[in-house]
């Protein structure tokens, strides 16, 4: 595989700086701190404690709620997703109606009991794969939303497309259910790469069910992309995007694919034929996927997102109020979460994270004996929050501006973090970034490091290598 340097790329021009700051562990930063720092103390109780002295301070808060459907009928070699594979429909309906169905009565009788009533403005189904439900449990699902939510003051209801097991007259059901937001999973259009992943979806698929029919029932289309694949090359990521340009999304989440075989045992098959993308050809593949896109009207919205920019999310981004989540970068409206289903997790924000059990038969015990399925969780700190803007603003928005958190927090920025600023001195030797008395600022060339710059104000993975780095 040959990757040529354009002579406009000065990040592809210095090998050393890419591999001097590359590590096998690098963070997204979807959540601050990272889940490896909630602890498995946090349980049902603790949940049910941090609704009740959450929900009275910020009623008005928009509030997003998240359902996971754990189940796809065929496997892709590249999920990190908790899901379970089968073409056993009965195990989806137990799940929906007997063990979702009972999370959802326990956080229905909870905010009844405590006079909780959130302000929820959106709704996401992920997965897994939320398109396997048939048309009479989707409808069940759906009611069990409306049990809870008010439809009227929900503003995003988006749905993860599989869009191999949908047609048209699917998509216009899902519209009359009240969902006005799809996402798609596409990873690639290139035949090589797709046969590698066992994810196999030509183009051709997504232009007989993006009608005008269905574009003009769906405002918002996003398309979700890996880049990092075995066998994608700066040949074929152009080729994607020349067929994603074609169908026209109006958002794209361009993700780097993370390769985890030691807790993901079938990820190895990817490899069977040619190994993984290295750390330099990863960003070889991402930068070209980046100029075609710009050069193909898309703005950038983030550190791996992009939106038309007639799109929400470019508005969002121009008036500073998008934030980057494990959804992606959203436009911000609601980032508080409270989410139903194994391994779904969720965050009300500057004070508590939670996540479910993982496990389907620990989802089910818990159940069983009428509590939250917790399986861990945390209360935030003031310095968590402050440390998570900070992360969120260098992976959304590439500087952080020193007054909005000393008025916001009040700190004294360069006292605060006068650790940090330090260790940024080897990347502003290395031109990633410029600090000076008021700001840092991500270079073009830092844009694409975001996460490790982000990884400095870590206080819980601090990366003291970088400390004396030439």
């Amino acid at each position: 595989m040959e990757f040529t340097v354009s002579k406009e790329s000065k990040l592809l021009a210095n090998a050393n700086l890419i591999k001097k700051y590359h590590s096998n562990l690098v963070y997204d930063y979807t959540e601050y701190p990272t889940k490896g720092n909630w602890s498995e103390s946090f349980g049902s109780k603790d949940y049910e404690n941090a609704i009740k002295d959450w929900y009275p301070k910020n009623q008005d808060k928009p509030v997003l709620f998240y359902v996971h459907t754990p189940f796809c009928e065929q496997l892709c070699y590249f999920c990190l997703c908790s899901k379970v594979i089968t073409s056993n429909y009965d195990h989806v309906k137990n799940y929906l109606y007997n063990d979702l169905s009972r999370e959802f009565d326990l956080l229905e009788n909870l905010l009844t009991k405590n006079n909780v009533k959130f302000n929820f403005k959106e709704i996401y189904l992920g997965g897994g794969s939320p398109t396997y439900y048939k048309e009479e449990e989707f409808k069940y699902l759906i009611k069990r939303l409306k049990s809870i939510i008010d439809f009227s003051k929900i503003g995003d209801f988006t749905i993860e497309v599989d869009p191999r097991r949908v047609d048209e007259e699917r998509l216009i059901f899902y519209h009359e259910q009240g969902i006005n937001r799809l996402s798609f999973g596409i990873q690639d259009f290139d035949l090589n790469v797709q046969q590698e992943i066992n994810r196999v979806q030509p183009p051709e698929l997504l232009q007989k069910l993006l009608t005008p029919k269905i574009r003009k029932l769906f405002p918002v289309i996003n398309f979700d992309l890996l880049i990092g694949l075995p066998r994608q090359s700066q040949k074929s990521i152009t080729n994607t995007i020349k067929e994603v340009s074609y169908l026209k999304p109006t958002q794209l989440q361009t993700m780097y694919v993370h390769y985890k075989p030691q807790t993901r045992k079938y990820m190895i098959k990817m490899v069977r034929n040619e190994p993984m993308l290295d750390f330099f050809d990863r960003k070889a593949v991402f930068e070209k996927a980046s100029q075609e896109l710009i050069s193909s009207g898309y703005t950038r919205a983030g550190f791996e997102s992009y939106a038309l920019p007639s799109d929400p999310l470019s508005k969002s981004m121009e008036d500073k109020r998008a934030v980057y989540n494990s959804l992606g970068t959203q436009k911000g409206e609601a980032t508080n979460f409270i989410a139903v289903g194994s391994s779904a997790h969720g965050v009300l924000n500057d004070d508590y994270y939670f996540q479910n059990y993982y496990e389907q038969n620990l989802y089910r015990e818990a159940l069983d004996k009428g509590e939250f399925p917790i399986y861990r969780g945390m209360k935030m700190s003031k310095d968590d929050a402050i440390r998570r803007e900070i992360i969120r603003h260098i992976r959304t928005f590439f500087n952080v501006e020193f007054d909005f958190f000393e008025n916001k927090y009040q700190i004294k920025f360069s006292e605060y973090f006068k650790k940090e600023l330090v260790n940024l001195k080897s990347m502003e030797r290395d031109k990633l970034c410029i600090v000076n008395s008021s700001n840092i600022v991500l270079t073009q060339i830092g844009e694409h490091f975001s996460p490790q710059i982000a990884n400095c104000f870590d206080i819980y993975n601090d990366q003291k290598y970088y400390l004396n780095a030439s």
